[in-house]
């Protein structure tokens, strides 16, 4: 017997879903997003917004890094290390 797929009770209508779908690409930095009127598959969305997504943690966690090395090195004046506190504080 052949399993089916059903569609989901509380499925989001099809003009909120291209929406979001506008949305996403617009936030990709991309081919994907500079222009808007390339019809382009769901999954290769899904696949750039991922693919963007682990850059961005990358990037960050290479931030992260710097940011414990600055802290941490003794070259660093308490002034500028007072400058970091505040900034952190501020968010």
């Amino acid at each position: 017997m052949a399993s089916r797929r059903s569609k989901p009770s509380s499925s989001v209508p099809e003009d909120e879903l291209k929406d979001l779908i506008m949305k996403l690409r617009a936030l990709l930095p991309t081919e994907i997003n500079r222009n808007n009127t390339t019809r382009v598959s769901l999954w290769r969305l899904l696949e750039e917004t991922c693919n963007h997504i682990k850059r961005l943690q990358s990037e960050v966690d290479g931030l992260s890094e710097r940011l414990y090395e600055l802290m941490a090195s003794p070259n660093t004046s308490t002034a500028e290390a007072d400058i970091l506190r505040r900034v952190f504080e501020q968010q």
